[in-house]
């Protein structure tokens, strides 16, 4: 459901310990599923490790949750996501509350991204995607050039409508949301 979103925000950094799938190295994701026994080696497409001498950090993104020390999230309930240092701070809904959870990582800039990829998700719906894909039958009759400005006027109008939900949402104020979409229609 989320693995297709999840690999276009992350990009493997090896050297500082982060890993996208398909380049997972077994070793690693060996000493970390240890401590995760309830997840299958197919299932991560992501993960983050800090192996220290005398402590490890991990972070597992599978298709549907997160995983680290001491918890885990299903995607659906994850409501936003933001870095405070070293470690990520997640809101996520258990029931008819939310509730903040707390995952240490060993280096400020891989929270940060990490947080940035995680809050995006906390947004993104897997259906909406099948549903606002353009119809390419529909289009079929154009040449190759004006099919690309229809397709590019799609996206913005998607865009824009993603940006109104985050606004109605609460998350954007009204001056937020009328620049957004005026720097957006400006690049038209």
């Amino acid at each position: 459901m989320y693995r297709d979103f999840i690999l276009r925000k992350l990009s493997p950094d090896e050297s500082r310990g982060l890993f996208v799938a398909p380049n997972l190295p077994g070793s690693k994701l060996g000493r970390i599923l240890g401590a995760e026994t309830s997840i299958r080696p197919g299932d991560v497409i992501a993960f983050y490790i800090d192996a220290g001498l005398f402590s490890t950090n991990y972070f597992i993104i599978t298709n549907t949750k997160c995983h680290y020390p001491g918890g885990n999230f299903p995607f659906e309930n994850l409501r936003g996501a933001k870095a405070i240092g070293k470690n990520i701070e997640f809101l996520i809904t258990a029931g008819t509350g939310t509730n903040a959870q707390t995952a240490k990582i060993g280096d400020e800039n891989m929270a940060l991204l990490l947080s940035r990829a995680l809050d995006d998700a906390a947004y993104y719906d897997p259906n909406a995607e099948k549903e606002l894909a353009p119809d390419k039958k529909k289009y079929s009759e154009f040449e190759g050039q004006a099919i690309d400005w229809l397709l590019l006027r799609d996206e913005v109008m998607r865009t824009i409508d993603m940006l109104h939900e985050r606004f109605q949402d609460g998350k954007l104020s009204l001056i937020e949301y009328e620049d957004k979409k005026a720097e957006i229609l400006a690049r038209l």
